[in-house]
């Protein structure tokens, strides 16, 4: 026992495994550590270490028992819980191999060796310039030896619980025959064509409904060269010595955009849009980084970024940049970050004013610029197009100085446009006043600029991120959105959809 407080649940090692129990147990490890408690599930408490231990005891000892008595529990778990008995389930430990981005429904992928300065690693990928680019962000090398070709196999069927994991080819074999008869088959003809001889070994990978993993194992070069022309013949002395050929698992980590992208998501990505972003200053630059996240610039979108301006030491006490980018274009200096960060991005940087005749061909566009008169620039034009060529164009912006940002998407003309925002009286009086008082406003030379902090473009960004995640659902009400900052002396506004102004001059003209 190493921690008494509690931060991590107590390790629970069998010291023998039990004979009671097969070689193969779900949340048991090849070293006898035992998983009882998903992580988070339970707090335990620090102020009474005996039944905190106690209740530890307890839950192992239930979850022993019941994997001992059920095989119909047992074979759930294994196959909910495969991916770690897979890599950890049995001595050796499993190789760890990297994912990246295939070409769907392809059977073959390329295996290359990467070198990240400590460690040797393994990517499986379609293409090569994907491999590149990763290389460039993460600084890791490629080395010059690469498998000539990963087979990719599929199942829809989940793997069947094993006496024990495989270790040789023979078992391997048995396995797979045993657990989906046409993936043994899909196998066996792979190993009937001459492309798998052409290496130092094999390497498979598998897509089933509970995951990805695959196995390697070598091959022999004089043979390799001796039945080059007749693969059937290695096959077959597979078949009779696949005893003593040893077989190594391979847990695959995921790294592709698809998988990257949509893991966390409960809605569907921004793969394959077009996506316009006016804007690469304080609230642009926490936007453009939610967008690639959200998947912006991969399969065929692509995410625009238009700035005029150079980042100066002015903006980065609350920019997404720091000084590696000082006095670089906002648009091309965050560009070359966000794919440090994403390098499968496809991200465009234009260093120039925002253009309302070029500028809302996309999918969606979005004006982070916090400057009104750029919205009604843009607001104009969005409003004269036909609906067919009408995409979705949010607006935010930070309110004071920080007391509140506001954000509104303008997608169907039953709704408020960006003008409908302001009363046509000569004023142009806010419909929706938050602020109670002026801003403070401070003066450097001919510069003139409202103070706030970092927190204010990031709530902006944030509230921008949500109106995208809505339209993506199919459901972006509320369209005008405001969020405050506790304890501010400011009014309260509805989150709503409003009405179009009867008199707006830009909407109802």
């Amino acid at each position: 026992m190493s921690d008494w407080d509690f931060v991590d649940y107590p390790v629970l090692r069998l010291l023998e495994h039990p004979s009671f129990l097969p070689d193969v147990v779900p949340h048991l490890s090849g070293a006898g550590i035992l998983c009882y408690f998903q992580e988070g599930a339970v707090i335990l408490d620090r102020y009474r270490p005996d039944h905190a231990l106690s209740q530890c005891l307890d839950r192992a000892r239930n979850e022993l028992d019941r994997l001992a008595q059920s095989p119909t529990y047992r074979e759930g778990e294994f196959q909910a819980e495969f991916d770690a008995v897979w890599t950890v389930g049995q001595h050796p430990r499993a190789v760890p191999l990297l994912l990246g981005d295939l070409d769907s429904e392809h059977s073959h992928a390329t295996c290359f060796g990467l070198d990240d300065g400590n460690h040797r690693r393994l990517l499986v990928a379609s293409r090569s310039e994907d491999v590149r680019r990763l290389c460039a962000a993460t600084g890791w090398t490629l080395s010059d030896q690469h498998y000539a070709h990963c087979h990719l196999l599929r199942s829809a069927h989940a793997p069947s619980l094993p006496l024990h994991l495989p270790t040789n080819v023979s078992e391997m074999f048995g396995w797979l025959k045993s657990w989906d008869s046409k993936l043994y088959a899909a196998l066996q003809a792979r190993l009937a064509q001459p492309e798998y001889l052409t290496a130092g070994a094999a390497l498979f990978l598998l897509e089933t409904p509970v995951g990805t993993f695959g196995f390697q194992f070598k091959l022999d070069p004089i043979k390799c060269m001796a039945y080059r022309r007749k693969p059937t013949f290695y096959r077959q002395f597979l078949h009779r010595s696949g005893t003593t050929q040893p077989v190594t698992r391979l847990s695959v980590m995921h790294i592709g955009t698809d998988y990257i992208h949509s893991r966390n998501l409960r809605h569907a990505s921004l793969r394959d849009r077009r996506i316009t972003l006016i804007g690469c200053g304080a609230i642009g630059g926490y936007v453009a980084q939610g967008l690639v996240k959200l998947g912006a610039g991969t399969g065929t979108g692509r995410l625009t970024l238009i700035d005029s301006d150079l980042l100066t030491a002015d903006n980065l006490g609350r920019h997404l940049l720091g000084f590696e980018s000082l006095l670089r274009p906002k648009a091309d200096a965050l560009r070359a970050a966000l794919q440090r960060q994403f390098p499968a991005a496809q991200i465009a940087a234009e260093n120039r004013c925002a253009n309302a005749t070029k500028d809302l061909d996309a999918d969606i566009v979005i004006n982070a610029t916090g400057e009104e008169t750029v919205g009604l620039m843009l607001n104009d034009r969005h409003q004269h197009l036909t609906p067919e060529r009408r995409p979705p164009l949010v607006h935010v912006w930070v309110l004071g100085n920080g007391e509140a940002v506001q954000g509104l998407l303008v997608d169907r003309l039953k709704f408020a446009c960006f003008r409908c925002l302001r009363q046509t009286d000569d004023a142009r009086t806010n419909r929706f006043r938050v602020l109670r008082d002026l801003p403070e406003t401070r003066v450097r030379g001919c510069h003139a600029f409202r103070p706030y902090a970092v927190s204010a473009p990031m709530a902006a960004a944030a509230l921008c991120t949500d109106l995208v995640i809505g339209w993506l659902e199919g459901d972006p009400s509320p369209r005008f959105r405001t969020r405050l900052v506790e304890g501010a002396d400011v009014q309260q506004v509805k989150n709503q959809d409003v009405a179009p102004l009867d008199t707006c001059p830009a909407c109802r003209s």
